[in-house]
């Protein structure tokens, strides 16, 4: 039985020679243009299937996976073994696209659930449709930041985080003690008391004293919740001071926040607050 042979899509034998379909190869085209524009796979397939064109004879099989072989396929481009399809340039922007889009399965990902905009703290969106370069976009206040890309962004993290690994004393947050705001607690309470016990109280007095004083008690509370968040990360830091690579569980345990700046620095917030 003679074997069948299978050309790339787009292409066929004609007086034994390899020959493109025009059809086909302009549906090849609109696939590559929508790619660099950003469409999914899945969508490109749901086009591709709106074509009518079948992926195989008979057959239209159509899916992301599909195209996902297409883009990937050289031969539509490098004019080593088919006549090409587009030009060479066209062909290696799309596989660079196609590294980029791999990079988010790597190690940098975790990171962008933490990733927040240093002007307005909204978390920020991964952004590298129309351009070799990453950026982050604030839907909220319409920050562009970067370029930076996920190599970059995990290496200033890891920096950030082994610097303060090595020198635990970093992560203590810069304000009052606990105790300096308990005493002031303490002297407001005795204010009131004393304003009480006048013969005439005076309210005019009276509510400001009073709401300092609940102000003061609740910084007071506030304070004594950092201090032991800052004794039990600092603590995790300790055990750290020896890493020489970024350990994720740490990243989860101490950091709230990976805020980034409009030209790509990164700053760390820690979970008590403070500011890396």
């Amino acid at each position: 039985m003679k074997k069948i042979r299978y050309f790339p899509f787009g292409y066929h034998m004609t007086n034994g020679k390899i020959e493109i379909v025009p059809g086909e190869a302009e549906l090849l085209r609109l696939i590559t243009a929508r790619y660099l524009e950003g469409w999914s796979l899945l969508r490109l397939a749901g086009m591709a299937e709106q074509s009518g064109i079948p992926y195989r004879e008979n057959a239209h099989d159509w899916n992301k996976n599909v195209i996902a072989r297409i883009l990937d396929d050289v031969r539509y481009w490098n004019g080593e073994s088919y006549p090409p399809v587009f030009s060479r340039e066209l062909g290696e922007q799309i596989a660079a696209m196609r590294r980029r889009k791999a990079i988010p399965q790597s190690s940098s990902r975790f990171l962008y659930k933490k990733l927040v905009c240093c002007r307005c703290g909204t978390s920020l969106n991964r952004n590298s449709k129309k351009s070799p370069r990453i950026y982050w976009d604030c839907k909220t206040c319409e920050t562009r930041i970067g370029p930076l890309d996920d190599e970059a962004l995990l290496t200033a993290t890891t920096e950030k985080l082994l610097a303060v690994c090595r020198n635990p004393q970093m992560a203590e947050p810069e304000q009052a003690t606990g105790d300096s705001l308990s005493m002031q607690a303490a002297r407001l309470t005795n204010e009131i008391h004393q304003a009480l016990n006048q013969r005439e109280v005076d309210p005019k007095r009276l509510l400001p004293l009073i709401l300092e004083c609940a102000a003061e008690k609740y910084k007071t509370c506030r304070i004594q919740e950092s201090d032991h968040i800052t004794m039990k990360i600092s603590a995790l830091f300790q055990e750290h001071g020896h890493d020489e690579k970024l350990d994720r569980n740490l990243f989860e345990q101490t950091i709230e926040q990976v805020i980034l700046k409009p030209d790509g620095t990164v700053q760390l917030r820690l979970l008590n607050g403070k500011v890396l």
